[in-house]
């Protein structure tokens, strides 16, 4: 398998043969099942950080997995560990997505198998965030199997892209101001403070950013200038001075629904 550059510049050679293994396992796990794999997000952007980020990957497959499909998953994953530099699989944010999915316009309505750090494996109903990831995959995915990702996704339009924007803040950030315990970690404010940033900037200018990209461009103007000590505190993370921003962080993410015309 070919290692895209952005890879080796982002996390190294090691990055790169932990994704070699990861594919290997999936195709294990899934046979002919399996129709591609892909890296989304800050690897193939060009915003990875080493010590920070996730590795966001997109795992398609001919049709949904099913139980016994997924419990093979989960063996494949915990069997990652034991293979090479385990901060990566530590660090593995997964997908597993029909390719059909990527073609249809709108969101479609169906349930996939997801890992995420912080809650392990879950089958959880496709959300308006899907419809960003298709347009950062669209743009600068990166194959590792199967056929181009540019080939396979479609367009997603600037309308379709704020209405996406909205929808995530409605339906994730929001409802975390009532339930705010994520927020007890330095990491997660930090990190809900870029994305409030790439929110407000697409909002303000139509452009979907990264998220230090969006953080760069809140530093500039008058417009958000009472949230730049904040912000410069989020970008810093978790170099220099980190005091706790549960409240700030808080009131930043009222203050981007606000702006979204969400009430809250």
């Amino acid at each position: 398998m070919d290692i895209d550059a952005r890879i080796i510049r982002g996390g190294g050679p090691g990055l790169g043969s932990f994704l070699s293994v990861a594919v290997s396992s999936w195709r294990s796990a899934l046979g002919r099942n399996l129709a591609g794999v892909y890296v989304h997000g800050s690897l193939s952007t060009g915003a990875f950080n080493p010590r920070t980020s996730d590795v966001d990957v997109l795992v398609t497959t001919r049709t949904l997995t099913d139980g016994p499909a997924n419990e093979r998953l989960h063996e494949v994953h915990r069997a990652m560990h034991g293979s090479g530099d385990d901060r990566w699989a530590d660090r593995l944010e997964a997908m597993f997505v029909p390719a059909k999915a990527l073609a249809t316009p709108g969101i479609p309505r169906i349930a996939v198998l997801e890992l995420h750090q912080d809650e392990g494996f879950k089958v959880q109903a496709l959300g308006p965030d899907f419809l960003i990831q298709r347009r950062l995959l669209r743009e600068h995915g990166i194959t590792l199997f199967g056929p181009r990702i540019s080939k396979i996704v479609a367009p997603v339009s600037g309308g379709e892209l704020r209405d996406a924007v909205i929808g995530n803040l409605r339906v994730w950030w929001l409802p975390q101001l009532e339930f705010p315990g994520q927020f007890l970690k330095r990491s997660y404010q930090a990190y809900a403070v870029v994305t409030m940033c790439r929110s407000l900037c697409l909002l303000a200018t139509g452009e979907l950013v990264t998220k230090p990209e969006g953080a760069s461009w809140a530093l500039r103007g008058p417009y958000l200038d009472v949230w730049h000590p904040l912000i410069e505190s989020a970008i810093a993370y978790p170099g220099g001075q980190q005091p706790d921003q549960r409240l700030a962080t808080l009131d930043f993410i009222r203050f981007t629904l606000d702006e979204a015309g969400i009430g809250h």
